[in-house]
């Protein structure tokens, strides 16, 4: 079995575009919504001042949340998306 070891390299792995799609699919579900955690959560990825999150410690750094989002929303891609995001990335 070939396995990349996440913590020396993304080599192979692209985490950028499961990103992009992490956060579109987050962005789907919640638009519209008047969530503080929500505002929080894309006023950190989007901030010109003060603390900013890039996409991989963003979305590490809330996967309970985003998965109950997703399971909230009983959606089985985005939980496939995310538990292969946490498995290669994170």
């Amino acid at each position: 079995m070939n396995t990349v070891d996440r913590y020396r390299s993304f080599k192979g792995i692209d985490f950028d575009g499961q990103a992009a799609r992490m956060i579109a699919r987050i962005e789907a579900h919640t638009q519209g919504q008047n969530d503080p955690f929500w505002a929080y959560f894309f006023q950190r990825r989007n901030a010109t001042e003060g603390m900013r999150y890039d996409d991989q410690l963003l979305l590490s750094s809330f996967v309970n949340q985003i998965r109950e989002l997703l399971e909230a929303r009983h959606d089985e891609t985005g939980l496939a998306w995310l538990d292969q995001l946490e498995t290669e990335c994170f």
